[in-house]
């Protein structure tokens, strides 16, 4: 991989996650100061995450829920 963007987003996952070394870290942010189209893509993801996180919490209808487990039972 050449491109720094090809760098930067395949290390996006575990730089959102906090995952990813102090080092990779500082990297990918001085390339999202500086590169709109990875800053869009960074905060693409970010949003996803919330709206995942945010539906998650929520709590399924308790007939689903009985139906679910009757199927796998």
């Amino acid at each position: 991989m050449d491109d720094p963007c090809d760098e930067v987003l395949a290390e996006i996952e575990r730089y959102l996650d906090g995952e990813c070394t102090a080092e990779a870290a500082a990297v990918v942010r001085a390339h999202l100061h500086d590169c709109s189209p990875c800053m869009d893509r960074a905060d693409f993801q970010r949003r996803v995450r919330a709206l995942v996180a945010q539906r998650c919490r929520e709590s399924a209808p308790p007939e689903l829920v009985a139906r679910i487990r009757a199927s796998l039972e």
